[in-house]
């Protein structure tokens, strides 16, 4: 018998469409004009096609042996979450920004499926990647991409909240699952800061190399600030475990902490990425640079949730605007540059 050929994905699709998913969410969030609308139309059907297209050749990629191999591979393992991460928000992206033509119910049928796919997946690499990496990993092979497993589970939350806004038989199924699912993503998150933490401190990094890596640590600190507010939405709308005003004050002093945390972890950022370029001139592009923008975009979709929920202040409007700015021209900048490299690829065939 024949030995199974390895079959390999190329997971950074999946990061580039994390990136364009939040960049259509808060184009219609923001702006919600004929020409913004349009822009998150375009963007959102075209990463509901792609993600299609991408699932399928990972799903075969799941039922090979390669993918077994991958999982036990420590810089590459988290990046798998990345898939549940897309379904996700895509799942957030129907509802918040909706497809032109299609009724509610073709509406809200799509988003159950893309979140059903995000449940499976975000459970089964939250338990399967730290199983996959013990005894594996070393203190240098610790990256921001092991934030990943648990932004997939604030995320999940974010799109299973908004889902049962809107389709009330499953409010009870979500808030039960939800709630379950918080204790993982909170306590795996702290537990990878705690790594990423220790490695920044005592091991070097090679940070030419994986410098757009350093933006991740801002996502889970975006996501669970959507999480906590959209459970909080939720709770008010039904209180299952009578608990809402708890919850709710809780989730609103965490969140107001969070994008304390978020200010001054991108301001160190911004720093970090000065020191980097003084140093080494440059930073080379490779698809590492979708790791750029799915922070941002998160940490834009969290402040315009902040406003609207709990501070409604003009300057955290301020702040939104110029985080959707920056998130446009990341986008673009990288959108240009990954064209260009095809092109050039194609070319020198």
């Amino acid at each position: 018998m024949r030995e199974m050929k390895k079959v390999q994905i190329d997971l950074s699709m999946f990061v580039a469409l994390m990136g364009t998913l939040t960049l259509a969410i808060s184009s219609k969030l923001i702006f919600d004009n004929s020409i913004s609308n349009s822009f998150a139309y375009l963007l959102e059907i075209s990463s509901i096609l792609i993600y299609t297209i991408y699932f399928f050749k990972f799903l075969i990629h799941v039922f090979n042996k390669s993918f077994v191999e991958a999982l036990k591979d420590p810089s590459k393992s988290s990046l798998y979450s990345s898939s549940a991460i897309a379904a996700a928000l895509i799942s957030l992206a129907l509802l918040q920004v909706g497809i032109p033509g299609s009724s509610a119910q073709i509406i809200n049928s799509l988003s159950v499926s893309f979140w059903a796919i995000s449940l499976f997946f975000s459970l089964f690499f939250v338990i399967v990647i730290p199983i996959s990496l013990k005894f594996r990993a070393k203190p240098e092979q610790v990256t921001g991409i092991w934030f990943l497993p648990s932004a997939s589970l604030f995320v999940l939350i974010s799109a299973g909240s908004i889902i049962a806004l809107k389709i009330p038989s499953l409010t009870n199924l979500i808030i039960l699952l939800n709630s379950l699912v918080f204790g993982p993503a909170f306590v795996l998150y702290f537990l990878t800061l705690t790594l990423v933490y220790y490695r920044s401190k005592f091991y070097p990094i090679n940070e030419k190399k994986i410098t757009p890596t350093f933006n991740i640590v801002l996502a889970p600190v975006a996501v669970s600030i959507l999480a906590v507010i959209s459970m909080s939405k939720l709770f008010l709308k039904n209180d299952v475990f009578g608990f809402a005003e708890l919850f709710v004050g809780i989730s609103k002093l965490y969140s107001i902490m969070m994008f304390g945390y978020g200010l001054w972890v991108l301001a160190g950022l911004i720093l970090l990425y000065l020191r980097i370029l003084k140093e080494h001139k440059s930073i080379p592009f490779s698809q590492l640079w979708w790791a750029f923008v799915f922070p941002i975009g998160a940490f834009t979709l969290a402040t315009v949730n902040l406003y609207h929920f709990i501070l409604s202040f003009v300057f955290i409007k301020y702040i939104y605007y110029t985080l959707y700015a920056i998130l446009l021209l990341l986008w673009l900048q990288v959108f240009t540059k990954q064209i260009s490299l095809k092109i050039k690829k194609r070319e020198n065939q």
